[in-house]
């Protein structure tokens, strides 16, 4: 029989990164030294009730979060779809959201069987030999696996991944440097999206994209191995080409592509639901379009201001996770464990559950207040 675990050290360092702060500014919103946030985290000591209440005041996770035993997720490398602006504090704060996510996902998954995972067989290549040709070929078998032909645009990329076994959730923090974070954890693949209210189309895009490594780069044991170049020019370049021939490929586009006129493009996201820098990017990569004629486009979209903004992206409908939202309510709505202790099952916080899973978790005490009140009238 196992002791009940009164502080778990861990969960004060977890919930402080998650919440994005140092050790000094967890002390002194806190009223507690930074020295003392350190002796807690180091398990030197333990918080008597009092420390312990301000923390849990200060970072608004649940008091069984900080007795609790998260299992420690080792397995896979963490991938960040991210600009070079984006910082390790922003990363390391998606980590332990990822965490969180798996979290919810085990409980969830005690009580309702998920689809299995159906991916093409992984590349096992180091990332120095994998090739244009390898890239292309685990796009077309992807297509093949999921039941699409290899001419017809995706229509909503989010269903289709998380009808084939990878869970995606949206986190719960939002930044411009960092669109989403990836990794195999156990045997399945995870998603995490940042809230950056950002394009249908750079939505779509950013899935394929972590698709791409998980497919792609099964071989990386810590993204630390490589260089910020490596990354960047190799890694993160592989797993774009992939996205680009899994939502765009190339004889289908080649054929719908009639024109290279910076109008036809717009016309043509609506078709493929890809941005139009995307498609001239693709354009210019199957060799339709010279550097030269590329810069000219490229100089257009800058001067038209659509660098951030494109036409139409206020006209598309952004596809969001739907797996885990549906499998919660299936619980409650079967009866199989109540409301509120399936939400303490989770151990953290309401913020957090509710952007993971996608919807209120309102209490059961909260919805018997909101039922109206019926008379019999004589």
């Amino acid at each position: 029989m196992q002791t009940r675990i009164e502080f778990n050290p861990k969960q004060l360092t977890s919930a402080r990164i998650a919440r994005g702060m140092t050790m000094k500014d967890l002390a002194e919103k806190s009223g507690l030294s930074r020295q003392m946030i350190s002796n807690y985290e180091t398990g030197k000591t333990k918080p008597k009730a009092e420390s312990l209440l301000s923390l849990i005041s200060v970072l608004n996770f649940p008091r069984n979060f900080f007795s609790s035993d998260m299992p420690e997720v080792h397995s896979g490398a963490i991938y960040f779809r991210s600009q070079s602006a984006a910082t390790k504090k922003v990363r390391d704060m998606q980590k332990e959201r990822l965490k969180y996510l798996y979290q919810v996902f085990q409980i969830l998954s005690k009580y309702v069987n998920f689809p299995e995972v159906n991916l093409p067989e992984l590349v096992e290549k180091d990332v120095h030999n994998i090739t244009e040709e390898d890239i292309a070929l685990k796009a077309s078998e992807l297509r093949e696996v999921w039941g699409i032909d290899s001419v017809s645009p995706i229509n909503d990329i989010v269903k289709l991944a998380e009808r084939n076994g990878i869970i995606i959730s949206e986190a719960n923090m939002s930044d411009k440097h960092l669109d989403a974070v990836s990794r195999w954890i156990v045997d399945r693949p995870f998603i995490m999206l940042t809230d950056n209210n950002e394009s249908a189309v750079r939505r779509r895009f950013n899935i394929a994209h972590e698709i791409g490594h998980i497919i792609l780069h099964n071989s990386v044991e810590s993204i630390h191995d490589y260089s910020p170049q490596e990354l960047k020019n190799i890694i993160e370049k592989q797993a774009n080409m992939f996205a680009s021939h899994f939502l765009l490929p190339s004889q289908a586009f080649e054929e719908s592509l009639l024109s290279t006129s910076l109008e036809y493009y717009v016309d043509l996201k609506k078709y493929w639901k890809v941005s139009i820098q995307a498609m001239i990017f693709k354009t210019h990569f199957l060799g339709l379009i010279n550097d030269d004629q590329r810069l000219y486009l490229n100089k257009k979209i800058s001067w038209n201001k659509w660098r951030t903004k494109e036409p139409f992206d206020d006209d598309m409908k952004v596809e969001k996770p739907e797996l885990l939202e549906k499998v919660y309510s299936m619980i409650v709505e079967n009866n199989v464990l109540q409301r509120n202790e399936l939400n303490t099952s989770f151990k953290i916080p309401r913020d957090e559950i509710e952007k993971i899973i996608g919807v209120s978790i309102m209490d059961f005490d909260n919805e018997e207040k909101q039922k109206p009140l019926l008379k019999l009238i004589k």
